[in-house]
């Protein structure tokens, strides 16, 4: 039963020989050939929005309680914490969608479990009579599922949790999509997973942050976590103030979007290599140390004093200024083209048609622009597309209305410039 996530939680990996396990392998785009510059504006929030000083001591009332709550670095190590209170680990399966970033699968890789990925639809929900056949297949206990909000968009999870139930199957809300903190839940988000992991640093302009909640506080008993040493706030307080002094855009004498893609488009195109490899631990981005760690005080604070408002508008006003752009333009389409009216976007999700040549020469001009192009492999025709022609791009509130210029113009020109023998 679901209810023996307790006995689970106490199970912890013990060292020595791996037992085998179902193969994984990893697509891997390495761009370590093409040069790519520096991004010329932030993917994320660098400057904070800070509120007036009397409200520094009166922060927002939570909507449920501290004890529901975990604070760790990084969503990822969140999920750790989730997968392995659900039983995931040498002896149980997780059920992952095909789409996702490498952070999504490391935890699972970390405490030697066995992955299955399942098919999604093209708005990125389960495809849920996919997801049937799979279970069937499956030899092993499956112990949870992950289920993702991607972008920002609320998805209907109701029916997956029902499934979910009726399998005896953990399901792990990932909202790291999601405006979601301990003051703040958004619309349809964090109310359907037997436990729900956030990443607030996405939305925020902090050091780091994720969370893990439960709706039962007694599940995160056993989950206890160690405060940053002293060396680290001081750290995350100098790196606050430098990034807040922002990017500096192309200036009037540098060379004009228009004169960049001229020789870009001249000039032989270095694809970078693409790789499929094996895997059998989690990437370079996951650290063991980590796992455990609070976030810093000062990111907490950031986060229950921002103003939230501020921030929800400020990132649907760029969301609709990239939806008015892209509408007119060719080579590409939103996945997204109509914004809920509760919803906070975390990005604008973009599809383009020719990634080579369009990724190279966006990412040639420093433009911001992200792409899930390490991903474990499978017959996900959804995945396999989206991998390498679904951009992410970004839409935070501490954007300029200069940055949002160049970035809307940069886009504009780069899809609309014709080279020849486009892949």
């Amino acid at each position: 039963m679901l209810l023996s996530w307790l006995a689970a939680a106490t199970v912890l990996e013990r060292p020595g020989r791996r037992r085998a396990r179902s193969a994984l392998k990893f697509l891997r785009f390495d761009p370590g050939s093409c040069c790519f510059p520096s991004p010329l504006v932030s993917p994320l929030p660098e400057t904070p929005a800070w509120p007036s000083p009397a409200r520094w001591s009166t922060p927002p009332a939570r909507y449920s309680s501290a004890n529901h709550f975990r604070h760790f670095t990084r969503g990822r190590y969140a999920l750790r914490e989730a997968f392995r209170l659900a039983g995931i680990g040498r002896h149980g399966v997780l059920l992952a969608p095909a789409y996702h970033c490498v952070t999504m699968l490391d935890p699972a890789l970390a405490l030697a479990a066995d992955i299955h990925l399942y098919p999604l639809q093209a708005d990125l929900s389960p495809d849920q009579a996919a997801l049937e056949s799979l279970l069937a297949s499956i030899q092993k206990p499956v112990k949870a599922l992950l289920a993702t909000h991607y972008f920002g968009i609320a998805q209907d999870f109701s029916h997956l949790k029902a499934w979910c139930i009726d399998h005896d199957i953990a399901l792990i809300e990932d909202c790291s999509h999601v405006l979601l903190t301990e003051r703040f839940r958004a619309s349809g988000t964090g109310i359907h997973g037997h436990f729900v992991t956030a990443s607030p640093y996405k939305f925020f302009a902090c050091a780091d942050g994720g969370l893990l909640y439960a709706a039962d506080a007694q599940r995160l008993d056993p989950v206890a976590t160690t405060p940053a040493p002293l060396i680290e706030e001081l750290r995350g307080l100098k790196n606050a103030v430098e990034r807040s002094r922002g990017r500096k855009l192309p200036s009037g004498s540098s060379p004009s979007i228009d004169e960049r893609l001229e020789f870009l488009s001249a000039r032989k195109l270095d694809l970078g290599k693409d790789p499929l490899i094996d895997r059998d631990g989690p990437s370079s981005l996951f650290s063991v140390a980590a796992a455990t760690t609070s976030s810093l005080r000062s990111s907490r604070f950031v986060v229950d004093h921002s103003s939230i408002d501020d921030n929800i508008r400020r990132r649907r006003e760029n969301y609709q200024r990239w939806l008015r752009t892209v509408a007119a333009v060719p080579n590409c389409h939103a996945l997204f083209p109509m914004l809920p009216a509760d919803c906070t976007p975390y990005m604008f999700p973009l599809h383009i048609d020719h990634p080579n040549p369009h990724f190279h020469w966006l990412k040639h001009l420093g433009v911001p622009i992200w792409r899930w192009d390490e991903m474990a492999s499978s017959t996900c025709a959804i995945s396999l597309d989206y991998r390498l022609h679904l951009l992410h791009l970004p839409c935070h509130q501490a954007l300029t209305e200069s940055q949002m210029d160049w970035m809307t113009a940069a886009f504009e020109k780069t899809l609309r410039h014709v080279a020849k023998g486009v892949q």
